[in-house]
């Protein structure tokens, strides 16, 4: 009979429709190879036909009581990050208690640094329990970015937030027995926070699983560029907002046939207004499948300024073979070369100039993805990190 390991995640990654899910999702999937699995979330919205057939996996769902808005008042007394991953003790810490007394885990994974407080309702009922938790990102440091952005009180209580944060990842540091990051960046960065306890941090770095990810069936290429992502994250808020402004219109000035679609879910007024003033711009909010966008697109854009870990979106483009033009920001942690397996452009005019010619020399492109694809399959799927992965946990 195999091990029973107890995964907490705030979000449903039923269906994987954004790079957290998609995270969330990959990583359970390996565990299961070893481990049956009680999921413990936040009933899913868009819920998932597929997720109570998985072998080896119960899945057990809470309500979620705790919005946005209440999530940002109830930080400020409990002085705790605004998320509403940072608040999860409302909802689950019943049903956290119960599995816990039920079975008994020796293993416990935490999937958020967010979550971090789950720790300590993990050890009331199980004090030796293995908990380890998964960063997904440097929360203080897009704390500090945010705060960086705001003006008045905004500023005020997003510097709040990250003080905060950074006060929590450093208890999480002395909590968990194992904390994985995205990117050696993150992992430089926790391992600063507690020299005692660096040695708790491991990288597994974003990957997919490249069965998820049909070849192309002689789709044909459209002249269309991609924004994918979820677009009620800042980072990609600003990133469809920056380049709307500075490099569409140069864009524009050279290939006026184009289209621009940004494609993701929870698409946030900012970014829905841009396709109001300029029809060249298709805004899909959530979509099915975003690889049929990315399979018919001839370049996928990444001009992110801020934000940490790394880009599932890059990655999801390296496997569908359709070149990637980023920012040097937006490409961080992941192995790259540029204008071997991707063009690296942190100016205007070079991210234009960049776009411009892969629209105009579709063999340039083929070349730069076949060799993105190579660096996926050596480094970013599944297989490459399912070793390491199982050593650990």
């Amino acid at each position: 009979m195999r091990e029973k390991l107890l995964f907490i995640s705030a979000e449903n990654p039923f269906p994987q429709d954004s790079g957290g899910k998609l995270r969330t999702g990959n990583i359970l999937n390996i565990l299961l190879g070893k481990y049956d699995i009680d999921l413990l979330t936040y009933r899913n919205s868009r819920p998932a036909d597929d997720q109570h057939e998985v072998p080896g996996l119960a899945v057990h769902e809470v309500e979620r009581t705790v919005n946005y808005r209440k999530a940002m008042l109830r930080s400020l007394y409990k002085r705790r990050n605004s998320s509403y991953m940072s608040h999860v003790d409302v909802d689950m810490r019943g049903k956290i208690g119960e599995l816990c007394r039920q079975n008994s885990y020796r293993h416990v994974f935490i999937s958020h640094s967010l979550l971090g407080i789950c720790i300590d309702i993990v050890r009331e009922v199980l004090p030796g329990t293995v908990i380890i938790t998964d960063a997904h990102n440097f929360e203080s440091g897009l704390s500090a970015q945010l705060a960086a952005k705001k003006k008045g009180f905004a500023k005020l209580f997003y510097s709040l937030n990250a003080r905060w944060t950074k006060r929590d990842e450093l208890k999480l540091m002395d909590k968990t027995n194992l904390l994985l990051t995205t990117s050696e960046q993150d992992g430089l960065a926790f391992e600063s926070l507690s020299i005692p306890n660096s040695h708790k941090v491991h990288v597994i770095p974003n990957f997919i699983r490249i069965g998820d990810y049909p070849a192309n069936t002689g789709i044909p290429k459209e002249n269309w560029i991609i924004l994918p992502g979820n677009m009620n994250y800042f980072p990609n808020i600003n990133a469809a907002s920056y380049f709307y402004r500075e490099i569409y219109p140069l864009i524009k000035a050279k290939v006026p046939e184009i289209k621009w679609y940004i494609v993701g879910r929870d698409v946030h007024p900012e970014v829905a207004a841009l396709a109001e003033k300029d029809p060249s711009i298709v805004i899909t909010g959530y979509v099915d499948s975003v690889a049929d966008y990315v399979r018919k697109a001839k370049v996928v854009i990444a001009p992110l300024r801020e934000g940490s870990g790394t880009r599932l979106k890059i990655l999801e483009a390296w496997a569908l073979k359709t070149p990637v033009v980023s920012s040097t920001k937006g490409a961080e942690g992941l192995l790259y070369e540029h204008s071997r397996n991707i063009l690296i452009a942190d100016d205007p005019v070079t991210f234009a100039d960049s776009v411009i010619q892969l629209l105009h020399d579709h063999e340039r492109g083929i070349v730069l993805a076949d060799r993105a694809y190579e660096t996926l399959m050596g480094n970013y799927e599944a297989g490459s990190v399912r070793e390491k992965l199982l050593g650990l946990v």
